[in-house]
């Protein structure tokens, strides 16, 4: 039943078209499977220049009074924000 005029306030649901929300194309759920693929290896990568920054005393240029792990935090998030994919 579709809503139209008085009726309108009753919202009632409209099955006219089928619900493909769940039904996903081969495509689909091979870009879905990349897409986190590429997140966990963004993190992974992130994680790894987080330690070696760390671990060899990475400083900030423009602070070089500031710890080293608060800057290398500062550059894995970065990195991470850029590489991981949408969605």
């Amino acid at each position: 039943q579709l809503i139209n005029g008085d009726a309108g306030a009753k919202k009632t649901t409209c099955f006219c078209f089928p619900d493909t929300s769940a039904n996903q194309t081969p495509l689909q759920q091979n870009l879905n499977k990349l897409g986190a693929r590429i997140g966990i290896l963004a993190i992974i990568i992130c994680i790894g220049i987080f330690i070696i920054g760390w671990l060899t005393d990475r400083k900030d240029p423009s602070n070089p009074d500031s710890p080293a792990w608060l800057y290398m935090i500062l550059v894995s998030v970065t990195l991470a924000v850029a590489a991981i994919p949408e969605g």
